[in-house]
């Protein structure tokens, strides 16, 4: 688990904590100032931020209240107002009175970057992320600014866009340790995991007892399955400072990584009493119904799941935890490409490419992650691992005439042509130098384009991943994905059932049109009988079985897996999750009719 920074709840440093002598708020005018009584506004606040500096929340407001009611216009006062609040957890009176302040004077640094941390700790991401970028504009190098815009960055997804501003920080202040715990996350996003240990290790031996630094590190010895250094690294963080629930948390993790899972469930449940975010609660709650499925007790287990997913909902807001728009997508894919129409496309854009792309793909949960890495392992085989240049592709003809599908109707030969060198360029990028290596465009829900595939590479051939439908269904809704508008469907039972069929439909569309060049395998087959199932695959795709693939798991131990799966296909493959979903029987009944036709069509009716 890569833990994502928090935003601060302390005020910006230079103004607050402790103010630079030759910028103290109110060196010049900020209102109508007053004639000085016998102790002037200024001092008066001083004294206020000196109450601020020590805990006293209540001397420090009343100082402040006493300055505005002498001078109503003094932006420093409602600035430091505005603070205190913010330290108090009042975030709606904090967010008023440094509005106020910036009306007063926008050309303060600070105002503009606590105003951020008060939008920031609200989960106001974006808004907070434009406050900082102000304050920056104000003051280039502003530490807090600096640190939070990074958090911000990175809680966006936007890690490319963190990293210099780490770096700089680092630059200024190369012993800053939240420099460092940001530039962790954004080489855990960048997969180097390598260099995101390095540089945790490194902030410890500057600041070796600095726990949130131990927490990261733990986060990325986890990540790399070094599972005895990180619990050791926990222990270490728990006695300089016990009671800290993620510290509980991602101990109960590595317990269930290690198979202790009635220990790992004390652990979570005790982290969730000791208090966590609500972004860590998702991944409590999750985790706790893990590690109770592997203890067989189903009922809270499922439980569990609905908490964290509903909690889910809640982190990401209701427009985004809304997945009807990709059903209506996956709808219109499936409408236009009738068997007339895909005809009719082919024959206008059919061509001869060297470039023979193997798609692979299947409904998520269906072992697609297990796979991936045995093909990677194939010294013939470059796997995208889920960076897709086919929903590359897609994206780029969502800006043409038509969008995407309808715009095919529109394209000539040259805007195909375009197209597939597009997909070039991208494999390029992301894969490097290709030789004589076959890519394998392994992205589960690319099952829905798979006509826009054809299309581009007619010779192309396709890997299909097939799992029992109530367990693929069971296991999505078991998932901690990042929300999208596929995955947003997962967070209910229902919805992921209705997802299912309108997947798995459009893949029966696609099965008459195809003939010949997809082949289906199901991961029963591949936990049963791992060599035949794998041969069989890579037989189709024309490289054979290599003597590498015996070390899959091994050398899928060094590597960074962005899917859930990480923590499962460094294990040894075994049966255990197949057919679950009978310990779940009666918290699916509302979705196993939906599913019964895809059951008995892809022959599970009998298991």
């Amino acid at each position: 688990m890569g833990w994502k920074r928090l935003f601060r709840r302390k005020a910006d440093q230079q103004r607050v904590d402790s103010p630079d002598e030759n910028e103290l708020p109110g060196d010049a005018p900020t209102g109508s100032q007053q004639p000085s009584a016998e102790i002037s506004s200024e001092e008066r606040l001083e004294t206020a931020r000196q109450h601020y500096r020590e805990g006293k929340l209540a001397e420090a407001e009343a100082v402040c209240l006493d300055v505005l009611d002498r001078d109503g216009g003094h932006a420093d006062a409602m600035h430091l107002l505005g603070v205190v609040c913010l330290g108090r957890g009042q975030l709606t009176q904090a967010e008023q009175w440094i509005r106020r302040a910036i009306t007063l004077n926008d050309g303060i640094a600070a105002y503009h970057s606590n105003l951020g941390n008060v939008l920031g700790v609200q989960n106001r991401t974006e808004e907070a992320y434009q406050c900082f970028t102000q304050a920056l504009r104000l003051d280039p190098e502003n530490l807090g600014a600096l640190s939070n815009a990074s958090t911000a960055l990175l809680s966006m997804g936007r890690a490319a866009e963190a990293k210099p501003l780490c770096l700089q920080i680092l630059a200024i202040e190369p012993e800053n340790a939240d420099a460092r715990l940001n530039l962790a996350a954004v080489y855990i996003e960048e997969r180097d995991l390598e260099a995101a240990e390095a540089i945790a290790r490194e902030g410890l031996a500057i600041q070796p007892e600095n726990v949130e630094l131990m927490v990261q590190l733990t986060s990325v010895l986890e990540l790399l399955n070094k599972l005895d250094e990180a619990q050791s690294m926990i222990q270490r963080a728990e006695t300089l400072q016990p009671g800290v629930g993620r510290i509980s948390l991602l101990s109960g993790v590595v317990y269930r990584r290690r198979g202790n899972y009635e220990r790992a469930a004390q652990r979570i449940r005790l982290a969730v009493s000791q208090g966590l975010s609500e972004d860590e609660l998702v991944e409590a709650f999750n985790q706790l119904g893990l590690a109770l499925d592997a203890t067989g007790d189903a009922a809270e287990a499922f439980a569990a799941f609905e908490r964290s997913n509903q909690l889910m909902k809640r982190v990401v807001g209701q427009q985004k935890a809304d997945g009807s728009a990709y059903l209506r997508e996956v709808d219109a894919v499936r409408r236009f490409f009738t068997r007339e129409k895909f005809v009719e496309l082919s024959e206008t854009f059919a061509t001869e490419d060297d470039l023979k792309p193997i798609f692979f793909v299947g409904f998520p949960r269906s072992g697609t992650t297990l796979m991936e890495q045995v093909f990677k392992s194939h010294p013939r085989l470059v796997t995208t691992e889920e960076r897709s240049p086919l929903s590359a592709v897609r994206q780029h003809m969502r800006h043409s005439e038509g969008g995407y599908p309808k715009g095919l109707d529109n394209l000539t030969n040259v805007d195909m042509d375009r197209l597939r060198q597009y997909f070039r360029d991208f494999c390029q990028n992301t894969l490097g130098e290709l030789g004589d290596r076959q890519v394998v465009d392994k992205l589960p829900l690319n099952i829905v384009h798979l006509g826009l595939a054809k299309l581009l590479f007619p010779q192309s051939r396709i890997i299909v991943a097939l799992r029992d439908p109530r367990d693929a269904c069971l296991s999505c809704f078991m998932q901690k994905f990042q929300v999208g508008p596929a995955m947003a469907n997962f967070l209910e039972l229902n919805t992921t059932g209705l997802a299912y069929a309108s997947v798995m439909a459009t893949w029966l569309h696609y099965r008459s049109l195809l003939e010949g060049s997809w082949k289906e395998y199901r991961y029963e087959d591949l936990v049963e009988n791992f060599d035949d199932t794998v041969t069989r695959a890579l037989d189709f795709m024309g490289v054979g079985w290599h003597e590498d693939i015996a070390g899959y798991r091994d050398a899928a131990k060094k590597r960074v897996i962005t899917t859930p799966s990480y923590r499962d296909v460094t294990a040894p493959v075994t049966n255990r999750a197949v057919a679950r979903w009978r310990n779940y029987e009666k918290e699916m009944i509302s979705i196993l009719p939906l599913l019964e036709p895809f059951v008995e069509k892809f022959g599970y009716q009998s298991e």
